[in-house]
């Protein structure tokens, strides 16, 4: 499962992961398939994301790693 659909479990969710499911559902650019932390970070550093929520989708993205691996 790539990180897109695997972050989409989280749309519902009422904490911060799930407001940034929300908002990459909502960009039709988002890359999908198979990516690496350098260029998501660069994806979402590019449409604006502040420093503070890229802490949080680092955080998500590691776990969506730890995840993966098992």
């Amino acid at each position: 499962m790539d990180f897109y659909n695997w972050l989409m479990r989280f749309k519902d969710v009422s904490l911060p992961v799930g407001d940034v499911a929300r908002e990459i559902r909502s960009d039709r650019s988002f890359p999908k398939g198979n990516l690496d932390w350098k260029h998501l970070k660069e994806y979402l550093k590019s449409i604006g994301f502040s420093d503070s929520k890229l802490e949080i989708v680092k955080n998500v993205f590691n776990y969506y790693l730890a995840e993966k691996s098992r």
